[in-house]
């Protein structure tokens, strides 16, 4: 037979997680003033409610409690499960003076895993910030380590050693690269709205950017090389990677403007760095294919 969901344990469960969201927003501040203000409650209430059924007895004079005082002082007592045994309550008071104790025990208990929490906070928080220090520097270390792929290709275009296969292998070096752009404009995107989650500084973003800049030189390098030496290297899935990125540095460039985190004289500087190289490349793009169109040309105005 089909299993139905409990509706109830849904509801009950956020309830749960309302309840204990609050509880983790509360300060020790906050804290001590929720005690300060329910002892003072429960010991006005001492004070008002008493009868000649329910009353505080103070028990070196033999008589009922008239003082709201030291009313109030027997509700400290209570929630500090002190007990010096000098006032004791007596008819339904006798039940309520126990749920004051277990609500102040309750609320140290609280105070008790916020301090921990702290702890554990601090800690998490250390850890967190090592791996994302540790992954900003992984990723120049992985655009350095692709301008140094291509720079072996460069190398061998210019020693004639470079094979045919290379050449059309070169897209396998840019897919790496739309990765760590990617990458670095997810690092970029992050908010600290939660309160824990970390913005990448300034400095780094600025490091980041130029390394992605210094890449597209390499890029227009590269490009260039081949163009020059009238290698055949345009693939469709080659000029698909390297537009893809353009598109991505773009995105990265335009959402790194937005968010200001840079000064706007370097992000400037930055940004006609960035058109410079790009327009280099594009041209370095188009350059084959006009060339090869003039020639078509060319061919039938001579016919």
């Amino acid at each position: 037979m089909k299993e139905f969901v409990d509706v109830g344990k849904i509801f009950e469960y956020v309830k749960k997680k309302k309840f204990s969201s609050w509880i983790d927003k509360l300060t020790f501040y906050h804290i001590l003033f929720i005690w300060i203000i329910i002892t003072i409650l429960v010991g006005l209430a001492y004070y008002f409610l008493t009868d000649n059924n329910s009353y505080l007895l103070h028990v070196s004079e033999g008589k009922a409690v008239d003082n709201v005082m030291d009313a109030i002082y027997f509700s400290f007592i209570g929630s500090t499960t002190t007990g010096y045994g000098d006032i004791i309550p007596h008819g339904a008071f006798k039940f309520i003076y126990p749920f004051e104790v277990i609500l102040a025990l309750m609320l140290v208990a609280i105070v008790a895993s916020k301090l921990v929490s702290v702890k554990q906070g601090i800690i998490l928080s250390e850890i967190y910030d090592l791996s994302f220090y540790e992954k900003i520097n992984e990723l120049r270390s992985s655009l350095l380590l692709f301008r140094q792929n291509l720079s072996r290709v460069i190398t061998k275009i210019e020693d004639g050693s470079i094979r045919k296969r290379e050449i059309s292998d070169v897209y396998m070096y840019l897919s790496p690269f739309e990765d760590i752009l990617n990458e670095i404009l997810a690092l970029t995107e992050k908010s600290d709205t939660n309160g824990f989650t970390k913005r990448i500084d300034p400095t780094n973003t600025e490091l980041l950017l130029n390394s992605s800049l210094s890449s597209f030189e390499k890029i227009n390098e590269l490009v260039l090389t081949l163009n020059i030496n009238k290698i055949d290297w345009r693939r469709e899935v080659t000029l698909m990677f390297i537009n893809k990125c353009i598109e991505l540095n773009e995105e990265l460039f335009s959402k790194t403007s937005a968010s200001k985190i840079i000064p706007e004289k370097i992000m400037s500087e930055l940004n006609s760095r960035k058109k410079g190289i790009i327009a280099a490349i594009k041209n370095g793009l188009s350059s084959d294919t006009d060339k090869k169109t003039s020639d078509i040309k060319i061919d039938v105005e001579k016919k």
